[in-house]
């Protein structure tokens, strides 16, 4: 009997020792706050309706419908989703990045802090810490409008650097590398080497992309 007894003891801490590590690991914890929503007009974060003053995470989608506009401060820097727009953000050292889906952005970066979007297997991004602007419209799954605003943006595809400068709107469109006659394909691979071709818009377009700018830096948004 006192072997049964001791065999059963031993089994019953054996059980109390390995559950506890279980027991005791923390939660998981939360994500740090990413951003702030600004302004909303038929925006979302997710599928769920949103407001200004709501918290925006890494890894949230952020979208608009029609007539619908939302703005987003992420520390000294904005983003700003003009109608029928979806991007998806996320953090980074010291500034933020977000994925295009569709529609048009226009993002401001502070002094000392960068701006990346990703669209169409390109990258946009503020060339260096001073303050910049740039507007990004994704046309289709290989055309982009990209206007500078302030500053100095890079656009980059591979081993393809570009620079846009304020006031120079480009159409960017991405092409094989090898593309000759015949048809193309309808998106860029990811296993193709892709390169663009730049398209210069005439200065007069570029007049809306200033003025939107020009209202994410006026005193009377906060």
């Amino acid at each position: 009997m006192r072997t049964v007894l001791t065999a059963l003891l031993l089994a019953t801490v054996s059980i109390m020792l390995t559950a506890l590590p279980v027991t005791a690991a923390p939660a998981t914890a939360p994500s740090a706050p990413l951003g702030v929503v600004v302004q909303s007009q038929n925006g979302h974060v997710g599928p769920d309706a949103t407001y200004s003053g709501a918290t925006i995470y890494d890894g949230d989608r952020l979208e608009t419908t029609d007539n619908g506009n939302l703005r987003v401060r992420f520390g000294s820097s904005q983003m700003y989703l003009r109608s029928n727009t979806a991007a998806s953000v996320h953090s980074l050292t010291n500034g933020f990045s977000a994925e295009l889906g569709n529609g048009t952005l226009v993002v401001t970066s502070a002094d000392g802090q960068i701006f990346q979007i990703i669209a169409d297997g390109a990258t946009i991004r503020s060339a260096n810490s001073q303050p910049a602007s740039v507007q990004i419209t994704k046309i289709s799954a290989t055309e982009l409008v990209v206007t500078g605003n302030r500053g100095t943006a890079q656009v980059s595809m591979g081993d393809e650097v570009k620079t846009v400068d304020a006031g120079n709107s480009y159409r960017l469109e991405v092409q094989p590398e090898d593309s000759g006659p015949g048809p193309q394909p309808q998106f860029p691979t990811p296993t193709a080497r892709n390169r663009f071709l730049w398209i210069l818009i005439p200065a007069v377009a570029v007049a809306t992309g200033i003025v939107v700018w020009r209202a994410l830096i006026s005193p009377d948004h906060p």
